[in-house]
């Protein structure tokens, strides 16, 4: 049978579309699409965006909490949690991980918030490199830091526990750091992405950091039911760890100038309250390091 040209030139262009998806699946899951670099190009790679904030009054260094937003770049969300944690005596260290990639909002949207670049993998050696940024400001306690990441934000922090867990930080930084997560406190997500392809699978966290989480009943972008299975083996495993499941929410309850997505519904109470937990959990994960 001949088919007609336009239905020929639409299965060649499925098909492309298809195999360069596929290409980019390998070659972020295997690793070979993604760049190697040293700690300290790794840092270059961020140092221009990343932003600092210290507490006004602050007596001495702060504990201090680093940000990783979610696939479409730094939003409103994360000024309110910077606002609310330097009210409360902490430092914020903001990393901007796709503007240092060069990664406007539309290929965040259509690239990253689709897996097909950037996958929590390779983001996760944003993490040590950060660490080593905040760890150069004297107003920081390098010793007392928390990690908090936003739906793919969250995503790459389960990775890099992942990945202390097994001894090293991300594959990508080569050579690997001394530590992977030195003077890493608490990881923090708020409605983390746990589906594939994200390989923490929970059973493996370790490196003594407890990990807290608030996951949404109503959250169909970021399902719960997947990380509320990585809870439970995190809790089999022994590790220390917090758990909130809200139904009432969706994905991105917090962000009050979310995107136009019948998906995402702002709750301003909840996102009150999902602050108000962080902050008590920063100062239960901190105690023991004063």
């Amino acid at each position: 049978m001949s088919w007609p040209l336009p239905a020929r030139l639409l299965l060649i262009a499925l098909f492309v579309l298809v195999a360069g998806l596929g290409a980019c699946a390998i070659g972020n899951f295997t690793g070979w699409s993604v760049p190697e670099r040293t700690l300290d190009a790794q840092a270059a790679l961020l140092r221009n965006h990343v932003e600092i904030r210290l507490p006004a009054m602050a007596d001495g260094p702060v504990p201090a909490a680093i940000f990783l937003h979610g696939c479409g770049g730094q939003r409103s969300v994360q000024e309110d949690y910077a606002a609310a944690l330097l009210a409360a005596g902490y430092g914020v260290v903001l990393v901007d991980s796709n503007s240092a990639r060069g990664i406007g909002r539309f290929a965040a949207m259509t690239q990253v918030c689709t897996a097909q670049r950037l996958w929590g993998q390779e983001r996760a050696a944003d993490i040590p490199a950060a660490i080593a940024i905040a760890s150069e400001t004297p107003g920081i306690d390098a010793d007392r830091l928390a990690l908090i990441g936003w739906s793919h934000g969250g995503w790459t922090l389960l990775e890099a526990l992942a990945y202390a867990a097994e001894g090293r930080a991300a594959p990508s930084l080569s050579p690997q750091p001394d530590r992977a997560l030195p003077g890493v406190r608490a990881a923090i997500g708020l409605y983390p992405y746990c589906g594939f392809p994200v390989r923490a699978d929970g059973g493996e966290f370790g490196a003594g950091i407890p990990l807290y989480v608030i996951l949404g009943g109503r959250d169909v972008v970021a399902p719960a039911r997947d990380c509320q299975r990585l809870v439970i083996r995190a809790a089999e495993s022994g590790r220390r760890f917090g758990y909130e499941y809200w139904p009432e929410v969706t994905h991105a309850f917090d962000e009050r100038n979310g995107p136009p997505d019948p998906r995402m519904r702002y709750d301003a109470g909840a996102a009150q309250r999902a602050r108000a937990r962080i902050i008590l959990w920063l100062e239960e994960a901190f105690a023991d390091h004063g």
